[in-house]
This record gives structure tokens, C-alpha cells and sequence, in this order.
């Protein structure tokens, strides 16, 4: 009796070992290897640099609706509102004839009347500014 649980729990050890051994040594064939292919260099061509009369003609300011447009235009501006900001979409700076000219639309010239209007009526509180300005 005693040579037959000796004998069960060596084979049980083998069949553990056995599978162990064979799960740590078997590579596992649900993914074939991929080995990365190099990908050819991009063949470099000289881009034409085409330049305009007028360059970066822009707003040169970045806030309010006191506009004027210049080559000088600023490259970054900051994320603050400032009253009069929603009336510069009404407005833009064009090229024609080499200079760099400001354009105004009537919608323009209505917007930032109604603005300065809410400026004057709010005082101090910029935030009843603003609010009146949405209506404008």
C-alpha cells in the first residue's frame, strides 16, 4: 500500500513537472514572430518657397476693435477676451494691390458701436459688459 502512494505521488510530480517544463519551453503559435522591414528613406525634393508682396499682413493687435493691419502682425496672441473681440470676425486685412490695407463690413462698424455702448453702460463690471456685448 505504501509503495502505491509513493508510486501515485511521484507520478503526479513528473506530470507537474512535465507540463511545467512543457508550458515555459513551447512558443505559443497563436501569433506568428513579425520581424519589422525597414522602410525606404524619403527621396528629398527642393520645395519652391513661394513669398507673397505683402508678408503676414494681419491684425496687429490682438484684442479689442480698435484694428489696424499691418506686416508686423503678432505670431501668438493670449486666450484673455476683451470687449470688442467678437466684432474683429466682421472685419479682415486683404493684399489687393501689394499693401496691406484693413477691410471693414457695415456689420463691422455696427458690432463696435454696440459694444463700446455696453462698455459705457457697464462702468467697471466687465462682466455685465460682456454679457451685453453677447447681444450685439
Amino acid at each position: 500500500m505504501k509503495n502505491q502512494i509513493f508510486l501515485s505521488i511521484l507520478c503526479i510530480v513528473l506530470l507537474v513537472a512535465a507540463l511545467v517544463f512543457a508550458g515555459c519551453t513551447s512558443i505559443f503559435s497563436g501569433s506568428p514572430k513579425t520581424t519589422p522591414t525597414p522602410l525606404p528613406a524619403p527621396a528629398t525634393t527642393a520645395v519652391p518657397v513661394v513669398t507673397s508682396a505683402v508678408p503676414s499682413c494681419g491684425f496687429t493687435t490682438c484684442h479689442g476693435s480698435d484694428l489696424a493691419c499691418g506686416t508686423n502682425a503678432p505670431e501668438i496672441c493670449t486666450d484673455v477676451y476683451m470687449i470688442g473681440d467678437k466684432c474683429r470676425q466682421y472685419a479682415h486685412c486683404d493684399t489687393t494691390g501689394g499693401r496691406c490695407t484693413l477691410v471693414i463690413t457695415p456689420k463691422f462698424t455696427q458690432c463696435k458701436a454696440c459694444a463700446e455702448q455696453c462698455q459705457v453702460q457697464a462702468g467697471a463690471d466687465s462682466l455685465a459688459a460682456m454679457t451685453c456685448e453677447e447681444k450685439c
